[in-house]
């Protein structure tokens, strides 16, 4: 007959043993987790930040005109000194066939973001407050997944400005986030010939902690861009009629 093969068995004193060794571990990726919401990120801010309202360092030609007729997006991206793999800057113009009350519903509604934004794994507001000047504060997390064994979880700082109509945004510094940095900036404006079309304007610099293989450079700065305005383009227009959020609306109110 053949031999039955036994399973080694653990002595009994050493299962107290094993048994707090998987406690310690699981206590420590608790914690781990925990940390990076609790423990502040290694700076207050490196990339220089955007400003509210217009861009001013972007514009659009004639030729530009046609593209975004055609209902393409127009980007120019800007490279870092290191030749990218530190991060860069880049602006996007799209224009969307909605209103943009209809956009910012689109904009502002972060918590529904998954299932809209392409490799967006988690998004959810852990903050919202209306500031005494006026604008309104949203400090959400994100996780994005790019490729196997590339994710990020990071944490913004946004700053709604109603009357700018601009959302600015950095790292809420308070929190520990994979990226060394972060600065954007969304802008509307109504267009400048066609009746309830609004012309969208992003910028988002990206600072990673170290060299970064080029695809994911790519789809962080170049690919992620068009998308962003891309997906702002395809749901607001799918919604035209759609409104502020609600809890904003009072920051209109004169």
């Amino acid at each position: 007959m053949p031999k039955t093969k036994r399973t080694p068995r653990i002595p009994p004193f050493l299962t107290p043993l094993l048994s707090l060794l998987l406690l310690i571990l699981l206590l420590q990726c608790s914690t781990a987790k925990k940390d990076r919401f609790t423990t502040p990120h290694s700076h207050r801010g490196l990339l220089p930040p955007y400003t509210p309202g217009p861009f001013t360092t972007l514009s659009v030609s004639p030729d530009d005109e046609s593209t975004l007729s055609s209902g393409s997006s127009v980007m120019k991206q800007i490279p870092s000194s290191d030749g990218g793999g530190g991060g860069g800057r880049a602006i996007c113009v799209q224009d969307v066939m909605a209103p943009r009350d209809a956009v910012w519903n689109q904009i502002l509604s972060l918590d529904d973001y998954v299932g809209k934004v392409n490799k967006l794994k988690e998004c959810r507001n852990y903050e919202v407050k209306r500031r005494e000047d006026g604008t309104w504060g949203i400090k959400t997390k994100m996780v994005v997944g790019v490729l196997p064994g590339y994710s990020y979880e990071y944490y913004c700082d946004h700053t709604y400005h109603p009357e700018k109509d601009s959302v600015t945004w950095c790292l809420d510094y308070d929190k520990t986030s994979d990226f060394d940095d972060v600065a954007g900036h969304w802008h509307l404006e109504d267009h400048p010939t066609k009746s309830k079309c609004t012309r969208v304007f992003y910028a988002c610099d990206i600072k990673f902690k170290s060299a970064v293989p080029k695809p994911i450079m790519n789809f962080l700065t170049k690919s992620a861009l068009r998308q962003a305005t891309s997906w702002v383009k395809r749901e607001s227009e799918a919604k035209p009629t759609a409104t502020i959020p609600e809890q904003f609306a009072p920051a209109f109110v004169p």
